[in-house]
């Protein structure tokens, strides 16, 4: 359906956008992605460094903000942990249909792979932990160049500089792809 609307005194046709239905989406599991939407927030919810002019790399105040970071987002994930520490020990419940039972251990296996892999990120948190406090935080474990601080803020926990991450991978893809 077509209209006119009048602009500077001339005629414009305008039409009206249409919206086509996209083609349904498979939706994935919340279960699979909540760990990772967990982190993104966490890591979005970060305020940029404010470098101020002639800073030395990993000054004292930048140790500070990286501290902060770290000891938020262990925190968070130990209060997960905690969580489902919890609700292992409270759900022991008996399911008299197979399926209902089937779909609660599926939830649980899941459950328990997340707090897995958020274990291993604890792990690598303290250390990270470790190195501010003698003073290797920020620098490559390969080459001793400066890690950067935006690339820091993105991955807290990262032990590489870009490049030779970027290496590592080429080389990881290399050997098993």
């Amino acid at each position: 359906m077509a209209k006119t609307t009048v602009k500077n005194k001339k005629k414009i046709p305008t039409t009206k956008a249409v919206a086509k239905k996209a083609p349904a989406k498979k939706a994935s599991s919340p279960k699979k992605t909540r760990q990772y939407e967990s982190d993104a927030k966490f890591l979005a919810s970060i305020n940029p460094y404010s470098l101020k002019k002639n800073e030395k790399y990993m000054s004292a105040r930048q140790k500070k903000h990286f501290q902060s970071i770290l000891q938020n987002w262990q925190e968070q994930l130990q209060y997960e942990q905690d969580r489902t520490a919890d609700k292992i020990q409270d759900n022991v419940t008996n399911f008299p249909d197979e399926a209902d039972r089937a779909t609660h251990e599926e939830e649980f296996t899941l459950e328990m792979r997340t707090r897995e892999r958020e274990r291993k990120l604890l792990s690598k948190i303290n250390e990270s932990i470790d190195d501010l406090k003698q003073n290797d935080y920020g620098y490559c474990t390969s080459c001793g160049i400066e890690i950067g601080i935006r690339r820091l803020e993105a991955r807290p926990t990262a032990t590489r500089c870009i490049d030779c991450k970027t290496i590592e991978e080429i080389h990881e893809r290399q050997n098993y792809g």
